[in-house]
């Protein structure tokens, strides 16, 4: 077995075969996924939140649960080091088992590739092209296909076709992954909690240039519970979907927004 390559080339493989982990509860896929994707420091090779922050990034309500995800993870998919709560926080370190299973699954993908292949030189020698031409037409002008970039600035505007366009310029849409996985749980997690449908159903999927299955939405994460940032990413979806932005909601705005946006109001 050769050496263990940086995580970052790995990161893929890793989280795959996390993702086919059955023992694991979803609140750990979640936690394990957020480690990796958005805290993982590949320069010092670890990860290290504090509890304080893992519970405003992820709506947990007590470090308790945190403790308990840490339990689930410890020794299987990372080597932890728990902090003393005041200047040393909890470190978290990709398993070497998990780490070299990971580089074991990417080897095995490369060897199966056949694109580095050269085939042997035929009895003839020399290479066999086929014959071209080029065919000529009558009608003037070129016909080029269409330009990605231009399809995707029309799924978009095809999406948000109810909103003004000054609104449309103010909504900053990513394209966050569905198929059943972290982002799209997370973001049904939060739906539900305000008492609207599964994203599935309040969304039309779209595909990205790799042809995966997504959703255009103002965010790839929900924004933290109760904050400014997360009533306006609730306020866009509203607008995106056509629907009345919920009094209650419009209230909340004002209440967290500066002194001066309030007197505004």
């Amino acid at each position: 077995m050769s050496d263990l390559r940086p995580f970052k080339e790995v990161q893929l493989q890793w989280l795959r075969l996390l993702l086919a982990d059955t023992s694991l509860s979803p609140r750990a896929v979640q936690f394990a996924t957020y480690l990796v994707i958005v805290r993982y420091n590949d320069t010092f090779g670890k990860a290290w939140p504090s509890h304080a922050t893992v519970c405003e990034d992820l709506g947990l309500k007590s470090e308790k649960t945190i403790q308990r995800l840490i339990k689930e993870l410890d020794g299987k998919w990372f080597e932890i080091r728990r902090g003393n709560g005041q200047k040393q926080s909890t470190e978290y370190v990709p398993s070497k088992t998990s780490h070299q299973a990971a580089q074991e699954l990417r080897e095995k993908e490369e060897a199966g590739k056949t694109d580095k292949i050269v085939p042997l030189r035929g009895p003839k020698g020399g290479h066999s092209c086929p014959g071209t031409r080029t065919e000529m037409s009558r009608e003037p002008g070129q016909k080029c296909p269409p330009i990605k970039e231009k399809e995707k600035t029309k799924e978009k505007r095809a999406l948000t076709r109810d909103l003004p366009d000054e609104e449309q310029s103010r909504i900053a849409l990513r394209l966050v992954p569905g198929g059943g996985g972290i982002f799209e749980r997370t973001w049904n997690d939060r739906f539900q909690a305000v008492g609207l449908e599964r994203l599935d159903r309040l969304f039309r999927q779209v595909r990205d240039e790799q042809g995966r299955s997504c959703y255009l939405l103002p965010g790839s994460w929900p924004e933290p519970r109760d904050s400014l940032s997360w009533f306006t990413q609730l306020s866009q979806i509203y607008r995106m979907l056509g629907r009345e932005v919920p009094e209650k909601l419009e209230e909340a705005i004002r209440a967290n927004s500066s002194p001066e946006l309030r007197r505004a109001s």
